[in-house]
């Protein structure tokens, strides 16, 4: 439907309720076309923002063709998959990419944001809430503990065909099973652990940004749509390769170089080389602060011991 069709309906609207304005059932169905109107317009304003908006996205367009092939959502069964990533990498900006395209095919869709520090608070069962309120279209406190959403949620979801994105390792709670949701749901998940993921679920891994994106990424950031000399651009190169294609990395380094001089330039270049960033630095220490202490020293001896080793024989030796 088009933009036409709403103004359409919006005409009908109008004429219906003007023309029998003292009928109580006719104004029932004036309601009715009005809030028909409202959802189409509301629809068709989310998907022209989303196809806007993606535009700026760098390179989504090649991660959402790989991730539509996982999701299969013509296919009339219930499917899990996972956007699987070092941190910095773009899953979130790709899981919410795919949500914005995708989640008018659905009934109802969620898109649960600030996964993690919810569960540390221990309000695991807020998400649950947040999910059903969604998803339900009405806001109540459904539940008071994670024990509880466990059974509601399949209970009042199972016949729902839905969309959900999750940013958390928390699936035994929130999407616990297949049969907790209708025919047609797909569930997406972020995640830095591939272990959450079945192994029967579909994985997209995404991979870091091949050189030509990565340099445009740069100077979308660093560069703007300011007109800069062959310098800046040679030295743009210089930061894609510290970068090894890491979109964080080239998003943070590319704001700080932006409307800098030459020699601001150059220096910020030779500290990158050996002094990274420290917002970088502290977003990706919360994969290292994540992992277990004994996965930690395993890490460091890799970092200090082991740089350029065959991956095989450091397998054995740890």
């Amino acid at each position: 439907m088009n933009i036409n069709s709403v103004k359409y309906l919006q005409i009908l609207y109008f004429l219906t309720f003007s023309t029998i304005n003292t009928c109580y059932f006719c104004r029932i169905e004036a309601e009715k076309i009005q809030q028909i109107v409202d959802h189409i317009s509301s629809t068709l304003c989310k998907s022209a923002y989303s196809l806007s908006s993606l535009q700026d996205i760098v390179g989504i367009n090649a991660h959402l063709e790989k991730l539509k092939s996982l999701l299969q959502t013509k296919i009339n069964d219930v499917r899990i998959v996972g956007i699987w990533g070092i941190r910095g990498v773009g899953k979130t900006t790709i899981a919410k990419a795919m949500f914005d395209t995708l989640s008018y095919q659905f009934k109802a869709a969620c898109f649960l944001a600030d996964v993690k520090e919810n569960s540390r608070k221990n309000e695991l069962h807020s998400l649950q809430n947040t999910l059903l309120s969604e998803l339900l279209r009405k806001k109540d406190n459904y539940i008071n503990n994670k024990l509880d959403g466990k059974c509601l949620i399949p209970s009042r979801l199972c016949s729902m065909n839905v969309l959900i994105v999750l940013h958390n390792d928390h699936l035994e709670y929130l999407a616990g099973d297949l049969c907790w949701f209708g025919i047609g749901s797909r569930v997406v998940v972020t995640t830095r652990n591939r272990h959450l993921i079945e192994k029967d679920d579909a994985i997209y891994e995404v991979p870091a940004l091949p050189d030509p994106e990565a340099m445009q990424l740069c100077n979308q950031h660093a560069l703007k749509k300011e007109i800069s000399d062959e310098c800046f651009k040679m030295f743009s190169l210089e930061v894609v390769n510290i970068a090894k294609g890491l979109p964080l990395a080239l998003k943070v380094w590319g704001s700080f170089l932006h409307r800098r001089d030459i020699t601001e330039w150059r220096n910020a270049i030779e500290q990158m080389k050996y002094n990274s960033n420290s917002e970088i630095i502290q977003k990706l220490k919360i994969s290292y602060d994540g992992l277990e202490p004994i996965k930690q020293e395993m890490f460091l001896d890799i970092a200090c011991f082991f740089r350029g080793r065959k991956k095989d024989e450091i397998m054995q030796i740890l």
